[in-house]
């Protein structure tokens, strides 16, 4: 997913001095569209994938459905998906905030 990042950064031809943290730029970056677009892509598809995942990852998927993003246990699959993008969106702000320092 940090590849990716880069890539938006540098398609949109960001300047990473024009923003005085990472919340700034993930706003930026988000702006648009594309973070979600990025973490979208990056949520399973596949059956066994989302089950293996929500093994480890339960609480992601309990809050999705208390923040009203699942279906609370109406599609499981989609739990997870809800689940997933949670967790994937913490780890997005995470790797924005790291691109920024590091850049």
């Amino acid at each position: 997913m940090k590849n990716e990042i880069l890539e938006t950064i540098e398609d949109l031809e960001i300047n990473i001095l024009d923003f005085d943290n990472g919340s700034e730029l993930y706003e930026k970056l988000d702006y648009n569209g594309r973070m979600h677009e990025i973490i979208d892509g990056n949520i399973d598809i596949y059956y066994h994938d989302l089950r293996e995942w929500a093994v480890k990852n339960w609480d992601y998927v309990e809050e999705a459905n208390l923040e009203g993003m699942g279906t609370n246990g109406e599609d499981y699959h989609k739990d997870i998906q809800a689940g997933q993008f949670l967790k994937l969106s913490e780890e997005a702000y995470k790797l924005v905030d790291e691109i920024f320092e590091e850049l």
